[in-house]
């Protein structure tokens, strides 16, 4: 198959997913001018877009693009193996978001859309999560509360938690390909990771997997440590 083929069967395969766990918006979230262009980091086929969910317990926000085929495919032997990144980045809601303008200015957008953007200028991040199974990273310009954000402006996010909706991975046209979920941290649990290390995060991580809304962030959750 060429680019388009395996673009189509890929993009096809990820809808089929979503649709099989809540209601697939028909509307995506994406930019009247490609960040790309403007010194941003470039996702694998150029396009940048988030779909949205609704499910009975809560929206799920996701990327779309990032294990996209890249857009050299056909030129480049080296990028014929690869869904783009390999994985794509979700936030998982506790109450449903609303409208199409809601949900573009909520805090849980600004959340996803800052780690998918992280993540498509670290095209290593999905052999990293699965080397660590947990990653922890710090986000800039979330607009969540100011009781999240550390001394520097940044609100700390878990990479990796699992999911009671979400498969962890998904079989797409080139590869398979990681969900990855992104769990806001509270600015004590980053704190405590911050100043422990990885057995720290691995604390936090066992703990929030054993809440009954695991997975789910939301700004009421109280923090674990």
């Amino acid at each position: 198959m060429n680019y388009e083929e395996h673009f189509t069967q890929s993009a096809q395969i990820r809808e089929k997913n979503w649709k099989s766990i809540g209601n697939l918006h028909t509307d995506v979230i994406t930019h009247l001018i490609n960040p790309a262009f403007m010194g941003g980091p470039e996702w694998p086929s150029t396009r940048q877009a988030f779909v949205v969910i609704d499910t009975p317990s809560g929206t799920i926000l996701s990327s779309d693009g990032l294990s996209d085929p890249y857009n050299d495919f056909d030129e480049n032997p080296d990028n014929q193996a690869y869904n783009g990144i390999g994985c794509e980045f979700y936030i998982e809601c506790s109450e449903n978001l609303g409208s199409f303008d809601d949900i573009k200015s909520s805090w849980q957008f600004t959340v996803v859309y800052q780690a998918a953007q992280l993540a498509a200028g670290n095209p290593n991040i999905a052999s990293i999560i699965q080397e660590h199974k947990y990653v922890s990273t710090e986000l800039y310009h979330c607009t969540v509360p100011e009781s999240f954000q550390n001394e520097h402006e940044r609100v700390g996010v878990l990479l990796g938690l699992s999911s009671k909706q979400v498969p962890a991975e998904l079989e797409l046209s080139l590869e398979k390909i990681c969900l990855v979920n992104v769990m806001l941290l509270t600015k004590e649990e980053l704190a405590y990771i911050t100043e422990n290390g990885s057995e720290a995060r691995l604390e936090v991580a066992k703990k929030l997997e054993e809440l009954p809304a695991s997975g789910k962030s939301f700004l009421e959750r109280k923090s674990v440590v």
